[in-house]
């Protein structure tokens, strides 16, 4: 079974007019990578469409992965092994609760086998995209090389003559460094910004240097909203004024912080007047699991 029968490839882009986006006189458009699919959405399938290419099941009998209890990684992957028929291991950070969340309980509808570790035992079997004893290990997120390949496909998708600033909310870096290595691929100047989700002044930055050797990106780590997977009443009251009046939902996670920073940058005069933006939204709408009582 092809798993592209399953998906929207390529995701739509829309053009989305808000109070602020016309006070700023801007051109606003997302790129609906949320609609590719309900659970294998944005760009937790773009890094596994990377990962998932190598997978040779005369070579690999099983997927084993790793994420924290309200991973949208995990709940993807194991919807991707339910479709292609894989045996799949989520190895989950922390104690096992009495009850499971929505998310892994997802997990185990599509056949994902939960396995629950100490957090020391975690940090040691994270490790990069591997094989052992014929089973494919997949790295926290899908943040490794491969996924970075699969990022690069996302702005093969749009005609980005004539638009001006390109954003992506951050978390690992992969996702942008994929869409950095597409822009370098094509020569394009389109300027690329990250929206840094969790506390560490220039740690992202930093990750994109050393690791992959990306300096053509600017990564805003000021809008993380008190740090990774941390809301505010802010954050909060913007995601349901955005939801309420484009009909689009964000996450409060990663999408939520990159928009409201696009509206504040809007504000400071660093998106301009006439400045046409392209916003990815990167799906992981399950992680709503966790928030709805913060609303």
């Amino acid at each position: 079974m092809d798993i592209l029968d399953h998906l929207t490839i390529p995701s739509p882009l829309h053009q989305v007019r808000t109070a602020w986006s016309a006070a700023a006189a801007i051109e606003l458009y997302i790129k609906r990578d949320d609609l590719i699919h309900p659970i294998i959405s944005g760009n937790k399938w773009r890094k596994l469409s990377g990962i998932l290419s190598h997978y040779d099941k005369t070579t690999y009998r099983e997927i084993i992965t790793f994420g924290g209890a309200f991973s949208n990684h995990l709940v993807a992957t194991a919807a991707s092994c339910a479709i292609l028929k894989i045996p799949c291991t989520g190895i989950i950070r922390g104690e096992e609760p009495k009850q499971l969340n929505g998310v892994l309980k997802l997990c185990e509808m599509y056949g994902m086998r939960l396995r629950f570790v100490s957090r020391e035992e975690y940090k040691e079997h994270n490790r990069q995209l591997g094989i052992y004893e014929e089973k494919l290990f997949i790295p926290e997120g899908g943040a490794c090389e491969q996924g970075t390949l699969g990022c690069f496909e996302v702005l093969r998708e749009i005609e980005l003559k004539e638009i001006s600033k390109v954003f992506v909310a951050c978390g690992t870096g992969t996702t942008i460094a994929g869409m950095s290595k597409f822009m370098d691929s094509t020569n394009d100047g389109t300027p690329l910004y990250g929206i840094q989700v969790l506390k560490g002044n220039g740690y992202i930055a930093k990750d994109l240097q050393d690791v992959y050797g990306i300096h053509n990106v600017t990564i805003y780590d000021e809008f993380h909203c008190g740090g990774y997977a941390k809301t505010s009443p802010e954050l909060m009251d913007f995601i349901k004024e955005f939801t309420s009046e484009t009909g689009i939902l964000l996450d409060p996670v990663y999408t939520g912080k990159m928009m409201l920073a696009i509206k504040k940058l809007c504000i400071s005069g660093d998106i301009k007047k006439g400045d046409k933006v392209i916003a990815i939204h990167t799906g992981g709408l399950t992680g709503w699991f966790g928030k709805v009582d913060e609303l």
